[in-house]
């Protein structure tokens, strides 16, 4: 199976099929995901061969989209509102103490709206504004829930191309060790649900920690002054409200074994959860 985000259905065909190797068996039994979701309007799209190597005459070629998987997201800021509304469970009139009953139970605002967002109907997403033969289209709803703390340190450093695990890598290349602290990682996954900005406000907020440091290292590369390696601890990263100091740079070789040895930080803990090669992103803007 093949898969491909993004783009006008044409596109995203035409990507689909290209990943299937032009293979239009193996491409119609593929699978799409669509995020910001439009509309799907054609059954049977013609897709225009751009492989001329390929393809030299160029004809179209005919896809037959329904055995594939298309798997449509989106934001649907608000959307809550018009469930409470469907649920008469408003903030005013009759509907009230569902909610207030909730919240007076301890229940926050995001748990209220995730419990309402579990029971959207296909008519709620055409109140919200979609047209029904775009949602006649999908038969199974699901909602999901706002990444927590622990997930959000999970995406800084279990998957292959974690985001820590990438600036491990950046660092590496000039030798440089990179270490963050569990506090760290903790407070930077507070920083990003404060934010509302979910996993994509992770990299923005590694960025503007480590900004300095990855200027310094290309100046400091020999002698004292040579980089040993860069933490990211609690100073580094601050509070959840407040910027930290960005991170620390410890120069001469063993600085960082010094350092973990004097808060008495075990080497084994964060750093070899993030061992491993990772891929280095395409939208690394700062070379080093």
């Amino acid at each position: 199976m093949a898969g491909y985000v993004g783009e006008d259905v044409e596109s995203i065909l035409y990507k689909l099929l290209t990943v299937a190797d032009f293979n239009v068996q193996a491409a119609q039994q593929g699978m799409v995901y669509i995020d910001e979701v439009d509309k799907i309007t054609k059954k049977i799209v013609n897709v225009p061969e751009k492989g001329a190597r390929k393809h030299p005459r160029g004809d179209n070629i005919q896809i037959d989209t329904k055995d594939i998987l298309f798997i449509c997201g989106g934001a649907f800021v608000d959307l809550e509102k018009t469930i409470s509304e469907r649920r008469q469970d408003s903030s005013i009139g009759f509907g009230a103490p569902v909610r207030a009953n909730m919240r007076a139970g301890g229940i926050s605002s995001a748990q209220v709206t995730s419990s309402l967002l579990e029971s959207v109907e296909s008519g709620d997403l055409i109140a919200y504004g979609l047209i029904p033969e775009f949602i006649g289209r999908f038969p199974i709803l699901v909602s999901l829930a706002a990444l927590n703390e622990d997930q959000l340190v999970q995406v800084l450093i279990e998957p292959k191309n974690a985001l820590g695990k990438q600036f491990k890598k950046l660092f590496s290349m000039n030798n440089v060790k990179l270490h963050f602290t569990d506090g760290a990682l903790r407070i930077i996954a507070k920083k990003a649900m404060s934010k509302n900005t979910g996993a994509r406000g992770l990299r923005t907020i590694l960025e503007n920690i480590l900004m300095d440091s990855m200027y310094e290292i290309p100046d400091a590369k020999s002698g004292e002054k040579r980089i040993d390696a860069v933490v990211v601890d609690e100073d580094a990263v601050g509070s959840v409200d407040q910027p930290g100091c960005g991170a620390k740079i410890l120069y001469g070789d063993g600085a960082l074994d010094q350092y973990l040895s004097q808060i008495k930080v075990s080497g084994d803990g964060v750093g070899s959860e993030m061992d491993g090669e990772a891929e280095l992103s395409s939208s690394r803007a700062i070379g080093m």
